[in-house]
């Protein structure tokens, strides 16, 4: 995997790091060690992401230093999803009457995602839809209902990585359409985590680098497989783009985030935001 191609990644990493940093704290006063410790062990990965949001340490530091790092934050990961794994029924109990339930469903289908248990993490996902709505924070309900997108998303990846140096027509025609199918449906799940948070949730602004994110992959697979006009992304995905460009740089304001995180998407895409005031 090229730098670019890892930075990129780290970037939208980055942004759920932050964001679960932020938000996932609360938990940590349940009276159930083993959430306490999943917790723990979640925002010790979480934060390590984080780190790398500017890539430093991918030009910086050595392969194994890579390497070893990399490892150390999937075993965060699976540390947190152990912890978690680890609850006994009494737990469960008194995480419900606490209204925390959601919380952890919300926490081990993330773990599962991160961990590549890509499966399991769309079934914790569909579980924790099944709890009652004073069980589940808005964050945690907009996060799993757009985390098969995220899934979709990673999954358009892998096929463009998968690709040999030299792929034939027919490999370059059936990917470019897979991986069109996929980003169809990743935007679609995740404009569903969208529509399940209020439209001021500080959520939005990591769904919305998520779907730039998708549309970014899209982009590459019309960059390196299409033919002609095809290789550039279509004209109403490229408006689409700019107009989530503008609604995150709003919203960034409207936060006063620190890093306003849309000039990087703006040059991953080489597009500007859509114009006109907030």
């Amino acid at each position: 995997m090229s730098r670019h191609t890892r930075v990129f990644h780290l970037r939208l990493a980055a942004a759920l790091a932050i964001l679960l940093l932020a938000t996932m704290a609360s938990a940590g006063c349940a009276s159930t060690n083993r959430l306490r410790e999943a917790q723990a062990s979640f925002n010790e990965a979480a934060a390590a992401e984080s780190q790398l949001r500017f890539g430093d340490a991918l030009t910086e530091g050595s392969m194994q230093g890579q390497v070893t790092q990399n490892t150390m934050i999937q075993n965060g990961y699976a540390s947190a999803l152990l912890s978690l794994d680890k609850l006994e029924a009494r737990d469960v109990d008194r995480l419900k009457q606490d209204k925390l339930w959601g919380n952890v469903l919300a926490l081990r289908a993330l773990a599962q995602w991160k961990l590549g248990m890509l499966d399991k993490a769309r079934d914790t996902a569909k579980e924790a839809q099944q709890v009652g709505t004073d069980q589940i924070f808005p964050r945690d309900r907009a996060l799993l209902l757009a985390l098969p997108g995220l899934i979709k998303t990673d999954e358009a990846f892998a096929a463009l990585e998968r690709l040999p140096a030299e792929p034939t027509p027919e490999q370059r025609a059936a990917t470019l359409r897979n991986v069109q199918l996929l980003i169809a449906d990743a935007a679609a799940a995740i404009d569903r985590g969208s529509g399940a948070a209020d439209a001021e949730h500080p959520v939005h602004v990591y769904l919305i680098q998520a779907k730039l994110a998708a549309l970014r992959n899209l982009q590459v697979a019309h960059q390196r497989l299409g033919d002609g006009d095809a290789r550039t992304l279509p004209a109403d995905r490229r408006e689409e783009a700019q107009g989530l460009l503008k609604e995150l740089h709003c919203r960034s304001e409207r936060l006063e985030l620190k890093n306003d995180p849309t000039g990087y998407w703006a040059n991953k895409l080489t597009l500007t935001p859509a114009p006109g005031a907030c």
